[in-house]
């Protein structure tokens, strides 16, 4: 083989375990850092571990960074008909979350701010409509 057609082939493959290996990091961060903490505390439970881990927001913040990079890289390399399938189902899975998330978990994290209850209903309604005129557009444009 050429040294360039070994150059090319060397870049393609580091540009396809890249992102896999930031999206492996990422998960390997919050998982080293749980055992550290259980092993400092046998007794504590899942609850208290996570809570922990979240008094530390470096930990959190680094291992959904190194997530969501691996993911963005992996989306940019791929090719552009993988990318419209990806858009589409990241657009599915935000329409799902607004249908069944949006008038529930999001409503309850509201309720911690002083929200009048009038506002917190139209909100789920909203999120409701919107996510379910998102899901029928995905769907009208398959057929």
């Amino acid at each position: 083989m050429t040294k360039e057609k070994e150059e090319r082939i060397s870049k393609k493959f580091r540009l396809r375990v890249l992102p896999l290996v930031l999206i492996v990091i990422g998960i390997s961060v919050t998982l080293i850092s749980s055992i550290i903490l259980w092993q400092q505390d046998p007794a504590a439970s899942s609850r208290t571990i996570i809570s922990r881990l979240m008094d530390r927001l470096y930990i959190p913040g680094a291992s959904v960074g190194l997530i969501i990079a691996g993911i963005v890289m992996a989306f940019l390399f791929s090719s552009k008909e993988t990318q419209k399938k990806s858009v589409k189902a990241g657009l599915t899975v935000l329409a799902a979350f607004l249908v069944f998330g949006g008038p529930t978990y999001m409503l309850y994290a509201l309720q911690r701010v002083v929200v009048p209850y009038l506002f917190l209903a139209l909100l789920g309604l909203a999120s409701f409509v919107v996510g379910l005129s998102l899901f029928t557009r995905l769907m009208k444009g398959e057929k």
